[in-house]
């Protein structure tokens, strides 16, 4: 029968699970947060392209451009030309990027993030 004073805390072994676990959790992360980020300037590019003085006069091959053109300046270079989508709906022209990122995680493990983000901005007057 095992007495109490044998029974005082985790083993060697339980430790460096628990710390295998927790470099884990930081590598993933570490890995995420940058994809992550650059969701949020893709948006905000979008958001920036809703309130331009002209855009409702921009074809969607200029609209392209911007927003290629911010994308570059602000370093994010997962999202290409081909993941700019545009649609006409009534009045409206709705600008979508859809797109993901595929990040190596450790060894042929990959991280794999979809983003979809949408704006409506209005369509040229005739």
């Amino acid at each position: 029968m095992i007495t109490k004073q044998k029974q005082t805390g985790m083993t060697a072994i339980a430790w460096l699970g628990v710390i295998a676990l927790i470099l884990m959790f930081v590598l993933l992360a570490l890995k995420l947060l940058p994809i992550y980020l650059d969701s949020f300037e893709v948006g905000s590019v979008l958001s920036d392209i809703k309130n331009e003085p002209n855009v409702a006069n921009m074809t969607p091959l200029m609209i392209t451009r911007t927003i290629m053109k911010r994308l570059d300046i602000n370093m994010v270079d997962d999202v290409s030309k081909d993941d700019i989508y545009f649609d006409n709906v009534g009045k409206k022209r709705t600008v979508e990027i859809d797109y993901e990122v595929r990040k190596n995680l450790m060894g042929n493990v990959d991280l794999v993030v979809h983003f979809q983000k949408t704006v409506t901005i209005p369509t040229p007057e005739p």
